[in-house]
């Protein structure tokens, strides 16, 4: 058997997992999304009528008026397309093809309940 379909048939049953954890929560907030045009702040509005954006502590960076907020460390570039060369890349995104669906559906249920006030999303 090739151990590339042995590996990807070990990690669907993790993926259904995932997806189920998910499906049992309210709200997911994907921090993509949260710091972009101040979607997060309207979504956190819109979705939890929350009016104050408040944070106390120390910040390494971020933009507080706005809501976006680094407690430790900094902001980082997650741009991976810069650390890596075009095999490396996409080796590393073939490895983790589940996690990006992941993320499409978790973008997708969010959106979803963002902008369509009468969606319901079941699963």
């Amino acid at each position: 058997m090739n151990i590339n379909k042995k590996k990807e048939r070990e990690r669907k049953p993790a993926f259904g997992t995932a997806i189920r954890a998910l499906s049992q929560h309210d709200l997911i907030l994907p921090m993509d999304l949260m710091t972009k045009d101040k979607t997060g702040k309207v979504a956190l509005q819109q979705l939890l009528g929350w009016d104050k954006f408040q944070a106390k502590g120390r910040f390494k960076g971020g933009d507080t008026k706005d809501g976006h907020i680094v407690l430790l460390g900094g902001v980082k570039n997650s741009n991976a397309r810069e650390y890596f060369s075009e095999d490396e890349y996409r080796a590393l995104w073939d490895r983790n093809w589940l996690d990006h669906i992941l993320c499409l559906w978790c973008r997708a249920v969010f959106l979803a309940r963002l902008h369509c006030k009468d969606a319901i999303v079941d699963q």
